[in-house]
């Protein structure tokens, strides 16, 4: 744990403020070209989860002296960066690059905190800046697994996983995978609305959100390297996902949905994508299960291989701080 203060520690502020700007379509290859090098294991910078989920101003970006920054505006969370990534295989002063953004935090008047920083990066923030503090957070850390577990659903741990889909097999034995491409696309949104009528009032807007980051997903899949696949039974679209290639050797799922009037539906969905879309992948991201706790034990579930930890990083310790959280911090 640093032992001194941040304020303490003189560092030249660069006054040039940083300029933030929408996360569109073509600044995909400026991002990329920050971002894949690095071979990020972090579900959170795939440029497709920057661009769906940023819609409406929700995450922005802005370059500075060869540094990219990332800031996020969710309703009811204070405005917060995620860690600065220097272009790969240029030398920049870190340092200065992690002031630069907690001086635009402090001027837009919230406590300065970079979050969902992977380890690698928050390594890499302590060692410019050791006075920073660092806070694990484990609502945001990614579910990992072996790509072979999920195709197989070999052994004990996994062995109701098999249970739903030889029941899903008895009862729909005709079903169809088909890979998902853009002329499924308004099937698969009008999926996404009778799934959404089976939810409560309260989960409405946060719905509304996620159904744009959906569309946005399905009607630009090409330009965004997604893949995606279906499960169709009797002519009728039942589950869909969505996912793409992180890097070389990890595929990341974006979305998945399906009818849960069709027992098994979930499992099934799972396992054929993988068998189908990553039969060249060794590991398979289903990001983060946001501390819901519904989610958070279907993911476990599957027995992940490992999690991708991801931290807070902050100017004083905030382990006991109120009110960082949102509008529900106690």
């Amino acid at each position: 744990m640093p032992n001194c203060c941040a304020c303490k520690i003189e560092t030249k502020i660069d006054r040039s403020e940083l300029v933030f700007k929408p996360i569109t379509l073509n600044v995909k290859p400026l991002i990329d070209s920050y971002t894949k090098p690095w071979m990020l294991e972090c579900s959170d910078l795939s440029f497709t989860n920057l661009y769906i989920w940023g819609a409406d101003g929700k995450m922005e970006y802005a370059e500075k002296n060869h540094v990219l920054y990332i800031k996020l505006n969710f309703k009811g969370v204070p405005v917060f960066l995620w860690a600065p990534i220097p272009m790969h295989g240029v030398e920049v002063d870190y340092r200065q690059a992690i002031y630069d953004g907690i001086a635009y935090m402090k001027n837009i008047g919230v406590e300065p905190t970079f979050r969902s920083v992977w380890t690698p990066f928050r390594d890499k923030m302590l060692e410019a800046c050791p006075e920073l503090f660092s806070i694990p957070t484990d609502i945001a850390w990614d579910y990992v697994y072996a790509r072979e577990s999920l195709a197989t659903l070999k052994g004990k741990k996994l062995h109701g996983k098999r249970n739903h889909i030889n029941k899903f097999l008895s009862k729909y034995p005709d079903y169809e995978y088909r890979k998902l491409d853009p002329s499924m696309a308004d099937d698969c949104i009008a999926l996404y609305d009778q799934w959404m009528t089976e939810k409560d009032e309260e989960t409405t807007e946060s719905l509304q959100n996620e159904k744009l980051s959906v569309e946005l997903a399905l009607h630009n899949m090409e330009t965004l390297g997604l893949t995606g696949g279906t499960i169709y039974i009797d002519g009728k679209l039942c589950a869909f996902t969505v996912g793409e290639r992180l890097h070389p050797h990890m595929q990341l799922i974006h979305i998945e949905k399906a009818d849960t009037n069709y027992e098994g539906i979930f499992p099934m969905i799972n396992q054929q994508y993988v068998l189908h879309e990553c039969e060249d992948v060794e590991l398979i991201n289903r990001e983060e299960d946001m501390g819901i706790e519904g989610m958070r034990k279907a993911k476990r579930s599957y027995n992940p291989l490992k999690m991708i930890e991801k931290h807070l990083i902050s100017i004083r310790d905030l382990t006991d701080a109120k009110g960082i959280w949102g509008d529900d911090s106690e």
